[in-house]
């Protein structure tokens, strides 16, 4: 093999593998990109770290900034719900129903080939997800069953993931405080994030 093509496999090989071992990059926030329509949305990360300093602007809250997006597939098609896609830093990829006609269960791939798996934990209850990537699975709750203005991952061993919307019942902006480990890769964190905007918004 020619020395630049070497050079050029290992630098791949390296920056594939950093990649594989960096932490994923703490989730702040999702909003509806329109204030009238709930088939665009722009994720957010904080820009500073909130654990380690109290640093925050004026208003509150810590700085932020813009960190991907998800987006209905077919935006003409206002009456078919059952596939998006993502961006979320430089990772792209989709979510869709597993089977149309069954609303419990979702499937998540990258482009990279990662398959997350959602599927509701109990029939005819879609307050409740089990989301996996068949090595880790991680249980996502409607905190209350008569709204779906907060929702909840708690585990003992990763850590939580907890989505409330800014202003009671209005789901077109919510917080995130993940405090999930750096076991949790982005893909699972957009599987927890999809559910709760998707699960809790009208469709229009």
């Amino acid at each position: 093999m020619p020395y630049f093509a070497m050079k050029k496999f290992w630098l791949l090989g390296i920056a594939a593998l950093w990649a594989a071992l960096a932490p994923a990059q703490s989730l702040s926030g999702i909003s509806a990109r329109w204030g009238d329509s709930f088939v665009e949305w722009e994720l957010y990360t904080a820009t500073t770290d909130t654990t380690l300093t109290d640093e925050i602007d004026a208003s509150g809250a810590p700085d932020e900034e813009l960190y991907g997006e998800l987006k209905l597939r077919w935006l003409n098609l206002r009456d078919d719900w059952s596939e998006w896609d993502y961006q979320l830093g430089d990772e792209r990829g989709t979510i869709k129903l597993k089977w149309k006609d069954d609303p419990t269960q979702w499937e998540l791939r990258t482009y990279s080939g990662a398959i997350i798996t959602m599927r509701a934990a109990w029939t005819n209850d879609l307050s409740e997800w089990r989301v996996t990537n068949n090595n880790i699975s991680l249980t996502l709750r409607s905190r209350w069953t008569n709204q779906a203005d907060e929702w909840l991952v708690q585990d003992d061993a990763r850590g939580s993931f907890y989505l409330y919307t800014l202003r009671e019942g209005d789901p077109r902006d919510w917080a995130i405080e993940d405090k999930l480990d750096a076991s949790i890769s982005q893909p699972m964190k957009m599987a927890l994030v999809f559910l709760t905007v998707f699960q809790s918004s009208p469709r229009q």
